[in-house]
């Protein structure tokens, strides 16, 4: 009977460990849910606030509907820093320069 009894408690263990890492994982994609579109709404308020150039920018980085964050940072940052792409090279006194992320744009900076 002893032994019939360790089964059973060891098959409800069991059931409940699976429950409670189930609920783990949903909470967590939940969680990782809300943060993105969070970040997602103030990209887009953000975004508002460029100039013509830099909306045509921020065009180009979306495909299928989704704006890729390493564009987007991109355009932000040269946004923030009235900084435009970079054509074949940059002027002297200037370094070429990007975010190290795939979809990035180039930009020339002032070398300090």
């Amino acid at each position: 009977m002893g032994e019939t009894l360790n089964k059973f408690k060891n098959k409800n263990f069991q059931k409940n460990i699976l429950i409670y890492a189930i609920i783990f994982v949903a909470v967590i994609f939940l969680l990782n849910w809300l943060v993105k579109s969070s970040q997602a709404g103030r990209n887009k308020n953000q975004a508002e606030n460029f100039n013509v150039y830099y909306k045509e920018l921020l065009r180009r980085c979306e495909k299928d509907g989704k704006i890729y964050d390493c564009c987007f940072n991109s355009v932000t940052y040269m946004a923030a820093n009235n900084l435009k792409t970079a054509g074949i090279g940059c002027d002297p006194g200037f370094k070429l320069n990007t975010f190290d992320c795939q979809g990035a744009y180039k930009w020339c900076e002032m070398i300090r």
